[in-house]
């Protein structure tokens, strides 16, 4: 589902259902380098990723993302990682292992971001190294996208796919108003992609399972065309209004049904705690790649 999450971006197949729909989100030219909040170190964000149509409901995979704060030569640094696998009754449909990893300074610019994993027949294992504002690079070890190098520019800043998660999380959307509209420039599978954010408001969100409300800030990316997406359909994407701003539920309509995303739990774990989950998640990873 990370992986999933961060190809619904793109949008390719449905493997998009699983990390992109929470990377979808944007970079505001009044706010570029300016939060009132910042990323929670240990923070431990668990979804599930449901397919759904008519009455037909099904639980198809999980995401899990975790920060952690470092520093390197008295610097603070970020680093991100976002975690999606299918569950095992999807495998046979679509078989998902995959995580998205960043690391970024304190102004949550990207420094280097990873992508490996599976998803559905296809296998990912790229780098790429985002420090210079003019230049993306990338190395990839897979056969579906050969190592090379962009032009950027460097009055657009440019975001992975996790960094893009966390600096919309914290743009100070209280001073926003319904119909703003925020500019995304994202880098993916050796392109890069321009798209924009429409803010909707604040609204109270109910939540469908346990039926408890809470105040939040809804935002709806509009997607790119493909075969999941059709050109201009928006996703919508809610996060809680406060100083967490967790993103608690993303829906988006398919060509056929909605891909929806639930937040099932948020915890901040002590450092060994983090190690021990990601280290877990990492050996999961790749003996499902093995397979």
């Amino acid at each position: 589902m990370v992986a999933r999450i961060s190809d619904f971006l793109k949008t390719l197949p449905l493997r998009r259902v699983f990390l992109l729909p929470m990377a979808c989100w944007l970079w505001s030219p009044a706010a570029a380098q300016s939060f009132t909040t910042q990323p929670t170190d240990g923070e431990r964000l668990d979804y599930t990723v449901t397919y759904e149509w008519g009455p037909f409901y099904l639980e198809v995979g999980d995401v899990s993302f975790t920060t952690a704060s470092m520093a390197y030569s008295g610097n603070q640094l970020w680093s991100f990682e976002g975690w999606g696998a299918s569950r095992k009754h999807w495998n046979w449909f679509y078989p998902v292992n995959s995580i998205y990893a960043s690391v970024a300074d304190a102004s949550l610019t990207p420094i280097n971001f990873q992508r490996q994993g599976r998803e559905g027949s296809h296998t990912y294992d790229r780098w790429y190294f985002l420090k210079n504002p003019q230049e993306v690079k990338w190395i990839s070890a897979d056969p579906e996208l050969k190592s090379g190098a962009l032009a950027a520019e460097p009055e657009a800043p440019l975001h992975d796919v996790m960094t893009a998660v966390h600096h919309c999380r914290h743009l100070p959307w209280e001073d926003y108003h319904p119909g703003d509209t925020v500019a995304l420039n994202l880098i993916l599978d050796g392109e890069l992609h321009s798209t924009r954010l429409d803010f909707k408001g604040t609204i109270r969100h109910e939540d469908p399972r346990t039926k408890t409300e809470t105040t939040c800030w809804e935002f709806s990316p509009t997607l790119i065309d493909g075969t999941v997406f059709k050109a201009g359909d928006q996703m919508r994407v809610v996060v809680t209004a406060d100083d967490r701003r967790l993103p608690i539920f993303v829906e988006t309509e398919l060509v056929v049904g909605h891909a929806r995303i639930y937040l099932t739990n948020v915890a901040v774990l002590e450092t060994d705690e983090l190690s021990a989950f990601r280290a877990a998640s990492e050996r999961q990873r790749d003996a499902f790649n093995q397979d």
